[in-house]
This record gives structure tokens, sequence and C-alpha cells, in this order.
């Protein structure tokens, strides 16, 4: 015979849910440079913003780019063809560290 008790409790169902709401707990951003995908950029305390990005770009001696929030996408826009590459490879440095 079945059981047609609907009120079972699965403990991995709990589980599952728990962990996506921990994942969606903090903003993440994916950063372009010019239409490339550099990396991702998770903000995870409400003290940090995306402003952190470009702050470090100029900290690096970028400061001929300029950004915009596009959803979910931060692009960083350079009219530079030749600082394309150092600003995607400073970028790239920055997103794995932070």
């Amino acid at each position: 015979m079945f059981n047609n008790n609907t009120n079972l409790n699965f403990p991995f169902f709990q589980t599952a849910n728990a962990e996506a709401s921990v994942k969606n707990a903090h903003d993440t951003y994916d950063i372009f440079v010019n239409r490339h995908f550099v990396g991702q950029k998770v903000l995870l305390t409400d003290n940090e913003s995306l402003d952190d990005v470009l702050d470090f770009l100029q900290k690096q001696g970028v400061d001929n780019v300029t950004a915009h929030l596009d959803g979910d996408h931060y692009v960083i826009q350079s009219q530079s063809e030749k600082d394309i590459e150092h600003i995607t490879n400073v970028l790239s440095t920055y997103l794995d560290n932070h």
C-alpha cells in the first residue's frame, strides 16, 4: 500500500533551501571591460560597494575609464584600446583577491 501522507518532511529539502538563502545573502555583480567578462565582484559587507572597483583602478593609475551598472553587470569602459588589456589584468588580479 502507498502512504498518502502529504506532510512528509525531508531534511535534505531544508538544507537545500538554507544553502540557497545563504548564497543570496550577498550581492554579486559580473564585471566587464568593454563587453569582455573579467570576473565577479561579491559585496560581502554593507561597507563595500561597486565604487571600490573604480577606486582600486584609480590607485593603480587607471583614470580614463567610465562605468555603469546594467542589471547585475558592472560595465567599465575605456576609450583607449591599448589600456583595455592592462585594465583587464588589473581587475582580474583585484577580483581574485577580493
